[in-house]
C-alpha cells in the first residue's frame, strides 16, 4: 500500500490531482491511501479520508510513503523505516518546508522536491535505491531530534 500525507494545517490539491493523475494511468502497481487534510481535490481513483486522530496505522501498513514537506510528516516518514518521497507545499509560509527538505537532505538520502511533476522519476529511484527513512530513534522525541540534527 501507498500512504499519502499532507498533514491537517495547509490544502495541497496539486499533489494529489498528480497522484490521480498516475493512478489513471495506472503507474502505481500498489492500492494508495491518501489524507486529504484542508485540500479541496478529492482523488477520484483510491481511498481517501480528510482527518484521523492518529495514522500511524498507516506509516506502518504502507510498503511507500508520499508525504508533504512538513516536519511532523517527514520526520514520520524517516521514522517509519520505510522508502517516501517528500513535496514541499507551495502555500507554506516562507518557503519554510523545501528549506526544511533541504537541510534534511544533507544528512539523509532523501528524495524531494518542489514540483509534484517530479512524482514519477523520485518514486523510480526511491523504489530502485530502496531509501528508507533511517536514523530517527522511535525512543527519540520529535523536538530532540530536530535540536540535535537540524
Amino acid at each position: 500500500m501507498i500512504f499519502v500525507t499532507v498533514g491537517t494545517t495547509m490544502p495541497f490539491d496539486e499533489l494529489f490531482i498528480e497522484v490521480d493523475i498516475l493512478l489513471n494511468e495506472n503507474y502505481f502497481d500498489d492500492e494508495v491511501i491518501c489524507q486529504t487534510g484542508q485540500s479541496k481535490y478529492i482523488p477520484k481513483n483510491c481511498e481517501n479520508f480528510n482527518f484521523m486522530p492518529n495514522v500511524d496505522r498507516y506509516f506502518e501498513e504502507a510498503d511507500f510513503i508520499i508525504v508533504h514537506g512538513g516536519t511532523g510528516s517527514t520526520l514520520g516518514a524517516l521514522q517509519s523505516g520505510k522508502p517516501f518521497i517528500a513535496l514541499a507545499n507551495p502555500r507554506a509560509e516562507a518557503d519554510h518546508q523545501a528549506e526544511f527538505l533541504q537541510e534534511l537532505s544533507k544528512e539523509y538520502n532523501i528524495y524531494w522536491s518542489r514540483e509534484c511533476s517530479d512524482i514519477k522519476s523520485m518514486y523510480r529511484k526511491a523504489i530502485s535505491n530502496n531509501n528508507k527513512g533511517t536514523g530517527f530513534s522511535k525512543s527519540c522525541t520529535l523536538g530532540d531530534w530536530i535540536l540535535e540534527n537540524i
